[in-house]
């Protein structure tokens, strides 16, 4: 995916214009398949060639998810209000991103975990007042961070299909520069935010 970014503002722009601006509704109202709920922030941050995203890895000794590339977030918690709530909670409890450095730009329709089937609810977010140095990783959940720039992804993606339970599951596959791969929900969402910002679904 290139691009031409003639500076932060310009690409600011460019992704706020793309997505909506979002409503938090409750998670009451929320509806969804699936055994659970949960949600993410797909976090832009200003980089030196443009827009880049931060992915987590989770950590080895998970019991659900161990080892996988994904944005920050996770299941909804008794006290949260809504999608926007959780993916800010949990980003904070994972990253020590505050909510208060993020501007929430938009909430996309759930994926759904390929094994688990839980919905997933893409919270799209500008990161601001924050130094990347700065990310302080939750010990017992994630094991390292990564930036990547928003161009470095190809616009045709690897795709991989997985039989689970019986039934095919298409996903894309990328690979960042640091050798990890993306897979699974945070590879679809991943397809859909990129799709969104070339001017459509992909």
């Amino acid at each position: 995916m290139k691009a031409s970014w003639n500076g932060a503002r310009e690409w600011k722009d460019r992704i706020a214009g793309v997505f909506s601006p979002p409503a938090d509704p409750p998670w009451e109202k929320v509806t969804a398949d699936g055994p659970g709920k949960s949600a993410v922030l797909v976090p832009f941050f200003p980089g030196p060639d443009g827009p880049e995203l931060l992915f987590l890895r989770r950590s080895a000794t998970l019991r659900h998810h161990a080892g996988e590339i994904c944005f920050p977030g996770g299941m909804r918690e008794l006290g949260d209000f809504g999608p926007v709530s959780t993916a800010l909670r949990e980003t904070a409890e994972e990253t020590g991103i505050r909510p208060e450095c993020v501007e929430t730009l938009g909430i996309l329709e759930p994926e759904y975990a390929v094994v688990s089937g839980v919905a997933v609810f893409p919270v799209v977010g500008l990161v601001s007042r924050f130094k990347p140095a700065d990310l302080d990783l939750s010990s017992g959940e994630t094991e390292g961070a990564c930036f990547a720039g928003v161009d470095r992804f190809s616009d045709v993606p690897v795709t991989k299909t997985v039989e689970v339970r019986g039934t095919l599951h298409e996903y894309p596959e990328y690979r960042l520069e640091n050798g990890w791969i993306i897979w699974g929900v945070t590879a679809r969402i991943l397809r859909r935010v990129l799709g969104s910002l070339k001017g459509g679904m992909c």
